[in-house]
């Protein structure tokens, strides 16, 4: 248990907090363009960039409290859920599920037979 707490750590703070929130706040959007298409980057960010920004950032605050305190069965309840908001909210914002593939576990366009 204590590897997985450490990756959702790392998860919550590299990932969601740094890469997908803090950065394109500061207009660097290459990261947030690549892993999340649904949303696009440009700077400045529009609302639904923004809501998406802090979207990632409530999650990665989740996740990280996971991660700090893996003896509470709460924290790790409300983790598991932020996985699965991530992943129907990228579903039903992308265009197409070609385009949500990755949110899925389809990696690669066309996976999945969609």
């Amino acid at each position: 248990m204590a590897v997985f707490a450490l990756i959702l750590v790392a998860w919550g703070i590299v990932l969601d907090l740094l890469l997908l929130f803090a950065l394109p706040f500061v207009g660097q959007c290459g990261v947030m363009g690549e892993l999340i298409k649904m949303a696009g980057c440009d700077a400045p960010l529009d609302k639904f960039q923004t809501l998406t920004c802090w979207l990632f950032a409530i999650c990665g605050c989740v996740r990280a409290l996971a991660g700090f305190y893996p003896t509470e069965k709460g924290v790790w309840y409300a983790a598991a859920s932020t996985f699965f908001l991530e992943v129907a909210l990228t579903i039903h914002l992308s265009a197409t599920l070609n385009d949500a593939a990755g949110a899925i576990g389809f990696w690669g366009s066309g996976g999945g037979g969609f």
